[in-house]
C-alpha cells in the first residue's frame, strides 16, 4: 500500500504530516539547546496562559478561599474562641483554608492536558521530568498567590497576631513547595482515571497529612515568635523526599 504524496511547487513529492506531528507542532517547544530550567519555565508559562484565558476556573480558586475565610471568621472568630486556645485553632484553620483552596486548582495540572487533547503532543515535545518541573513551578506560584491573599485576610478578620512574620513566610514557602510537588505528581497519576476528584482525595490525604501536621505546628510556633529547628527539618525533609520520589516515578505515572 503506497502512501499519498502531495506535489510541491518545486516538483518534488512531499508526504503529508502525520497526526502526531501536527499535534506536536501546536506546542511551541523551546529550542533543544535551551536548558532544563528554560523548558520547565516554558511549560509553566503555557499553563499560566491557559488559566488566564479560562478566568472562571482561576477565579473559582480565589472565590473558594474568600468564601471559606469569611465563614471561618464568622464561626470561630475572636469572639467565639478563648484567648488561650486562639493560636492553635488559628494555625489549624489557616492550613485547612490554604489546603482546600489550593486543592481546587492544583490537581488540574495534568487533567487539563487530557481534557484539551494536548497530552500526546506534550509527551513528544518535552520529557516527563521537565513537564513535572514546569507544572510544579506553576502550581507553586498559584499557591503563593493564594497565600498572599488568604494570610493577610485571615490575620485581619480573626485578629490573628503573628509574632514572627518572617518565620511564617519561611513556613509557607517550605510547606507550599511540598504541597505543589505532591499535588502535581498525583495529578499525573489520576489524569486518565474516570473518577479523578475522588481518587485524588483518597490518595492525597495520607501523603499530605504529615506535611500539613508539620505546617500547622510550624505556623503555631511562628505565631508565638519561636520557630524550632526540628519542625523546619521535617518540612525540608518532606520537600526533598517528595521531590525525589516524584521525579523518579513521573515517567511511569505519565508516559505509561
Amino acid at each position: 500500500m503506497t502512501s499519498t504524496r502531495i506535489p510541491s511547487q518545486a516538483g518534488r513529492d512531499v508526504s503529508p504530516p502525520a497526526p502526531d506531528e501536527q499535534a506536536s507542532s501546536e506546542i511551541h517547544a523551546p529550542p533543544k539547546a535551551a536548558g532544563v530550567l528554560g523548558r520547565a519555565w516554558a511549560v509553566a508559562a503555557k499553563d499560566a496562559a491557559q488559566e488566564l484565558r479560562r478566568r472562571i476556573a482561576l477565579a473559582s480558586v480565589f472565590f473558594f478561599a474568600a468564601t471559606a475565610l469569611t465563614l471561618v471568621s464568622y464561626a470561630v472568630g475572636p469572639i467565639g474562641v478563648p484567648p488561650d486556645a486562639r493560636a492553635a485553632v488559628s494555625a489549624a484553620l489557616l492550613w485547612i483554608i490554604l489546603f482546600f483552596s489550593a486543592a481546587t486548582g492544583l490537581p488540574r495540572a495534568y487533567v487539563r492536558e487530557e481534557e484539551m487533547g494536548t497530552a500526546l503532543a506534550l509527551r513528544k515535545s518535552v520529557s516527563a521530568a521537565v513537564l513535572l518541573s514546569g507544572k510544579t513551578l506553576f502550581n507553586y506560584c498559584l499557591f503563593l498567590a493564594i497565600a498572599a491573599i488568604v494570610v493577610p485576610g485571615f490575620a485581619i478578620l480573626l485578629e490573628w497576631n503573628v509574632a514572627s512574620p518572617g518565620a511564617l513566610a519561611v513556613v509557607l514557602l517550605l510547606a507550599g513547595l511540598g504541597l505543589a510537588v505532591v499535588s502535581t505528581f498525583l495529578s499525573a497519576l489520576v489524569a486518565r482515571a474516570s473518577q479523578r476528584n475522588v481518587l485524588f482525595i483518597l490518595i492525597s490525604f495520607p501523603l499530605l497529612l504529615p506535611l500539613l501536621l508539620a505546617a500547622i505546628q510550624a505556623t503555631l510556633e511562628a505565631s508565638r515568635g519561636a520557630l524550632s529547628g526540628s519542625v523546619l527539618q521535617v518540612l525540608v525533609a518532606y520537600d526533598g523526599a517528595s521531590a525525589c520520589a516524584a521525579y523518579l516515578l513521573i515517567g511511569a505515572a505519565w508516559e505509561e
